[in-house]
């Protein structure tokens, strides 16, 4: 990156100097330093007067003997600025002295190039700034730039840590580049697994409460996710794995529907994910089977005695029998992407927007983005998109994630709703940077996460839950209580990561204008829905009361 001829022999020096002159190396001994000219080394005298001299009484701040790199300039209009840097376990920690504490202006595009600001003090009338700069993070930015922009770090610091026009747009153009590769190798990397689950099953993992083992369940459903990444982003080089997916799931339809689990019972929840990759209006229109009439839908259809494509009710699972506040935005927003009617009145949506949840969604950001693609293009939900959108911003955590479970996927959907209700800008962007920090380098995938749960009410007069609670090896109990009815919670792992993996790919697919200054939005509380420590939590306190309640004062439509 300081473009000296690979012919030269470094061995011997010790530092690379630049300087308006040009670029000297200095000898790891003695104290020589030789002019780089026309790709020969000049040797130099010694000036009367050194740097070192001149600015010893700013030198003395720090330990300059320890500096892996020191900068000293001024630009005509600024006084000078002295750079202190150290590099430490991978990070290069830096110390700057400016005439003044810098406005801040700008500062979170730092995070684009790996580099965080950490506060300052005034020292005998100068500011002494510190910086973190992640060095990965940071060489990787400038190699993606082909190391073209390798100046602006010295006008960050010339400019006395101000941000101006020039390298705003700089930072804007690093993080659209590290966006874009993130997005590339997560591609790369669903086109993989979707050429893996046409030739093998790669479905969830079931976690039911313990005793009972964990077993293989939901093969179907991450697919629709998969190729609804793969389909967003076309490409030659996945093609081929986006047509056999696409005809994996076809053949895994019945009555023009889907189950979770390749033959099992078909239900509206699990089509309305697939449809959102695989859309036809023939399905979509056949999801008003499932319609209660209302405006609502049934996550799936039941009955009292054995019927073909029905679930057979039972005390256990008779809470499912409602209809689904998830699965009816999923379908609500399906038909208007079709251009089919409005079956859902919006009103509904509002009335329940405060207790909003999903009766299978483990994650609270899951269910935001369902409400968000039913009223995205509704021209009468403005002031519900407002109320979510502010809801949504509020919960973002310091660092521009979501969520305090499953980070990786709440901040995917958190993304996805964002830019379903409007919210294009900088804050955007932000997220998008957090989230591709949290891919897996090597294999292109975010981590396994628990996107769906299902409970069934215990059996009355039994002691199971205490034995399956005193059976639970780990810290996180799976029998949970509401009202006094106790529930046996089972969780759905996304054990291939095909879930986690096509929804940071979508989140990274979103367009943005990060010109957009956005930051003033996230000043609110947030609502404690989004402060859930675990799945658990999370579901015995907002996801399944509703349900609960609602079982106990809804008559149900056999």
């Amino acid at each position: 990156m300081f473009f000296l001829p690979e012919q030269l022999n470094l061995g011997p020096f010790s530092h690379v100097i630049l300087s308006p002159e040009g670029r000297y190396v200095a000898l790891s001994e003695g104290s020589s330093v030789y002019l780089l000219k026309d790709e020969e080394l000049q040797t130099v005298s010694r000036p009367d007067v050194s740097l070192f001299d001149r600015y010893s009484g700013w030198l003395k701040f720090f330990p300059s003997d320890e500096a892996d790199c020191l900068g000293l300039g001024a630009k005509d209009s600024l006084p000078p600025v002295l750079l202190h840097l150290t590099v430490r376990d991978g990070y290069g920690l830096a110390r700057a002295i400016f005439h003044r504490q810098p406005t801040q202006l700008h500062y979170e595009l730092l995070k684009a190039i790996g580099v965080s600001y950490e506060g300052g003090y005034t020292r005998e009338g100068f500011f002494i700034a510190s910086f973190r700069n992640q060095l990965p993070t940071h060489i990787h930015a400038g190699a993606l730039a082909g190391y073209r922009r390798t100046a602006n770090c010295n006008e960050f610091f010339l400019n006395h840590g101000e941000i101006d026009a020039s390298l705003e747009a700089g930072l804007i153009k690093a993080s659209e580049s590290r966006t874009d590769y993130a997005r590339r190798l997560g591609l790369a990397a669903a086109a993989r697994l979707a050429r893996s689950a046409c030739q093998v099953q790669l479905a969830m993992i079931c976690q039911p409460p313990a005793p009972q083992a964990r077993f293989a369940y939901g093969d179907l459903v991450p697919l629709g996710f998969l190729l609804n990444a793969l389909e967003r982003n076309p490409d030659d080089s996945i093609a081929d794995a986006s047509a056999r997916l696409r005809v994996k799931l076809i053949a895994g339809q019945h009555q023009k529907l889907w189950p979770f689990h390749t033959g099992r019972l078909i239900t509206a929840t699990d089509s309305a994910l697939i449809l959102q990759g695989l859309p036809s209006v023939d399905a979509i229109q056949a999801l008003e089977r499932f319609s209660d009439g209302q405006g609502g839908y049934y996550p799936q259809l039941w009955a009292e005695k054995k019927e073909p494509d029905r679930m057979l009710i039972n005390e256990a699972n008779e809470h499912w029998c409602q209809p689904d506040f998830a699965t009816t935005c999923l379908v609500r927003g399906l038909r208007a992407e079709a251009g089919l009617p409005t079956v859902t009145p919006l009103h509904s949506l509002e009335e329940r927007f405060d207790t909003r949840s999903g009766l299978y969604f483990a994650n609270p950001y899951l269910t935001d983005w369902a409400l968000a693609t039913a009223i995205r293009d509704d021209a009468d939900a403005r002031e519900l998109r407002r109320r979510l959108l502010n809801e949504i911003l509020a919960a973002m955590n310091e660092d521009y994630s979501f969520g305090t479970f499953d980070v990786a996927l709440s901040t995917s959907f958190a993304i996805l709703t964002l830019a379903a209700l409007g919210c294009r800008g900088r804050l955007l962007r932000l997220a998008q940077l957090r989230l591709l920090e949290m891919m897996d380098p090597a294999s292109g995938t975010w981590p396994e996460c628990v996107p769906f749960y299902s409970t069934f009410l215990s059996p009355k007069n039994s002691d199971i839950g205490a034995k399956a609670a005193a059976n639970q090896s780990s810290a996180r109990s799976q029998i949970i209580e509401i009202d006094g009815l106790q529930h046996e919670l089972s969780l759905y792992f996304d054990h291939y990561r095909i879930i986690a993996t096509s929804a940071a790919v979508l989140a990274l697919s979103e367009a943005c204008l990060p010109q957009r200054r956005d930051i003033p939005l996230r000043s609110r509380e947030a609502h404690r829905r989004y402060r859930s420590r675990t799945q658990e939590e999370y579901i015995v306190r907002f996801a399944l009361p509703a349900y609960v309640e609602e079982r106990e004062n809804r008559s149900l439509v056999l």
